[in-house]
């Protein structure tokens, strides 16, 4: 059976674009990627065409996905066209969601029951929905910050020991 190359899987090919190697992988490895790892994957900074596969993935608009992360869509849209890297600050927030995405597809591998699970599609359509454990506010609210992240993260951890999230 043949696989489709997916942007963020690691069998896709790397291609360069503007100077740099395209980093690819899926979202288990952005989450079990090393910190040391991560530091240089942002600094050598996340392809923006992955802006509309990770929102396509997650069941959003590229537009929405773009202004969850705080991300401007000009400038978004403009280095898509390009095929350029995303600086620094945006691709962290890009693979700090790649991250939570991986995050829930091992919450479920581990603890609950993966079969027809799409983890990015959960994730997409749980951080639409108003919270009780953020007094009622979005999770997508808070993904555009490093500590809201945490904050996010730390919901679906709560999540497998049966706390309310």
């Amino acid at each position: 059976m043949a696989t489709t190359a997916h942007p963020l899987h690691p069998t896709a090919k790397t291609r360069p674009a503007a100077g740099r190697a395209r980093m690819v992988m899926d979202y288990t490895d952005a989450f079990a990627l090393p910190i040391l790892e991560r530091i240089d994957r942002v600094k050598m900074g996340i392809p923006a065409q992955n802006v509309p596969t990770v929102a396509a993935d997650l069941s959003l608009t590229t537009e929405r996905y773009a202004s969850i992360l705080g991300l401007p869509k000009s400038t978004v849209a403009r280095k898509i066209k390009n095929n350029e890297m995303l600086p620094q600050d945006q691709s962290e927030r890009m693979l700090r969601v790649m991250r939570l995405i991986g995050l829930v597809e091992r919450l479920v591998s581990d603890y609950g029951d993966p079969k027809g699970f799409v983890p990015a599609t959960w994730f997409g359509h749980w951080i639409e929905q108003p919270n009780p454990a953020l007094n009622g506010r979005k999770p997508s609210e808070f993904l555009d910050t490093a500590t809201g992240a945490e904050l996010v993260e730390s919901l679906l951890n709560k999540m497998v020991s049966g706390a309310y999230a």
